[in-house]
């Protein structure tokens, strides 16, 4: 039952950029659905999503992914502006080379109304890839999982936005007696280049955004309804300057097939 209701601990994902979890692939042949709602702030400014998520094991070690396809809202009281529309998606692959140790790739989709504002759509193409390490041998219902990652989005709009690293940990611990996992997590970002712009075809500038930093934390509760649905919801701090200050807030169901 624990190691059900540990795989639908979902991590928090303030942009599309975020794996599934940080912990094992499960077997092949299984599979997850999960529909989540989110709301974020940080006054005057405020946004609130509704997406769905799904994630297939085709083969052994091998899993499938596509992850927040949805619709989202935004609006800033202090300016009056306000966006609408479809959200851009993630595709993703995850394989284990190890039962403890994943390698991962995920591409961001950008299908999402890049003119309601970058919240909603990104018109960014880009490539999230690392690895993973997962245990539950720490200590009797304590599952770790840590990942190390680099972003790389391509150049759009005459705009190249440079690659991020970004290291995270997360950990949850099931409580036997009532069927609750709860967790908590941190992320770190780090722009290891400069932003580049090349304004109508002009000589590239560049923003001196090298060496930016971001961190994320965040504390939550899964609970297993029975082995095949669960409910998890989480608040999430963002502080720094590569995504900006933030208090996040999401619900999720998934439900195991």
């Amino acid at each position: 039952m624990f190691k059900k209701i540990a795989l639908a601990v979902a991590l928090v994902a303030a942009t599309s950029f975020a794996t599934w979890d940080y912990y094992k692939v499960p077997e092949a042949g299984k599979g997850q659905v999960k529909g989540q709602f989110k709301y974020d702030t940080d006054d005057p400014w405020s946004g609130w999503g509704i997406n769905a998520s799904a994630r297939y094991v085709v083969i052994p070690n091998l899993e499938l992914s596509l992850r927040g396809l949805g619709i989202a809202s935004w609006e800033d009281d202090d300016s009056d502006a306000d966006g609408f529309g479809i959200t851009d998606f993630t595709f993703g692959v995850r394989y284990a080379i190890m039962p403890i140790v994943n390698v991962f790739v995920d591409m961001n989709l950008p299908i999402g109304d890049e003119d309601e504002g970058t919240y909603i759509g990104t018109d960014e193409w880009g490539f999230y890839f690392g690895g993973q390490f997962t245990s539950d041998q720490f200590l009797k219902n304590l599952t770790v999982g840590a990942e190390v990652g680099t972003y790389w989005g391509f150049e759009h709009n005459d705009y190249d936005p440079g690659l991020v690293l970004t290291t995270g940990v997360e950990a949850g611990y099931f409580i036997e007696q009532i069927g609750l996992t709860p967790f908590v997590g941190s992320e770190f970002k780090y722009k290891l280049t400069d932003d580049e712009y090349d304004p109508a075809n002009k000589a590239a500038h560049w923003k001196d955004n090298q060496g930016d930093t971001q961190f994320n934390f965040w504390v939550g509760a899964a609970y297993g309804i029975n082995d095949r649905m669960t409910v998890d919801a989480q608040i999430k701090f963002r502080s720094g300057d590569i995504d900006g200050d933030a208090f996040h807030t999401e619900a999720n169901y998934t439900f195991s097939f």
